[in-house]
């Protein structure tokens, strides 16, 4: 509960005085993004939180090149000396409410939603998730989170073929561990590891690690 109080104090701090800056990450490239999260440490769970978020919502996700910035800001938070954990955790976070918007969404929406733009535009790859998501059932909730382009279809087709809650968010909860263990851990994990500090000490006294 004290990380969940941190967290939401981050979201105030940070929307009284970090909007501004971090609302241009969607304009911005990959090295402006690292250096926004060098400059602000403090909100680096909250910049992964919703990056993760982002990542799984329709649109969104499109102007998020994820993967490659969480692996490169683990590896910038390692050589800083940022602590691991609160943002491995806000990122498993983020990812797994994205997932669960849509679900609801497209839930409450059912069929509809797919005869809105962009999923009209997209028959082909609709088609395709929910293929993959008839096939693998709840477990392909989990496996969705590392589905590359039809992944934010995944909880949509979820909710629209009624998946119950239970299931779809204990695999929901799953894929999202897994996801932000597989794209951010080793980042940081590689920096932070011995025979990185010592190959590569420029790096590290760089950002005060």
């Amino acid at each position: 509960m004290s990380f969940i109080f941190d967290l939401l104090q981050q979201v105030a701090a940070f929307f009284s005085h970090g909007y501004h800056a971090f609302i241009g990450l969607f304009n911005l490239d990959q090295r402006q993004v690292i250096a926004f999260v060098h400059a602000n440490q403090s909100y680096a769970p909250l910049v992964i939180f919703l990056m993760a978020m982002g990542e799984t919502i329709v649109i969104v996700s499109v102007f998020i090149p994820s993967t490659f910035l969480l692996f490169a800001i683990g590896g910038l938070m390692a050589a800083s000396g940022v602590p691991l954990m609160p943002s491995l955790i806000a990122g498993g976070l983020g990812a797994s409410l994205g997932f669960s918007i849509m679900y609801v969404v497209s839930a409450s929406l059912e069929g509809r939603l797919l005869t809105y733009w962009p999923f009209r535009e997209y028959t082909g790859t609709v088609a395709k998730a929910t293929a993959f998501s008839r096939r693998w059932g709840a477990w392909g909730v989990a496996i969705g989170h590392f589905a590359g382009p039809i992944r934010v279809l995944i909880p949509i087709v979820a909710g629209i073929t009624r998946m119950p809650p239970v299931p779809f968010m204990f695999a929901n909860l799953l894929g999202a561990a897994g996801w932000i263990c597989t794209f951010f851990a080793p980042g940081y994990l590689i920096v932070s590891s011995e025979w990185f500090r010592t190959t590569f000490s420029g790096f590290t006294k760089m950002f005060g690690g």
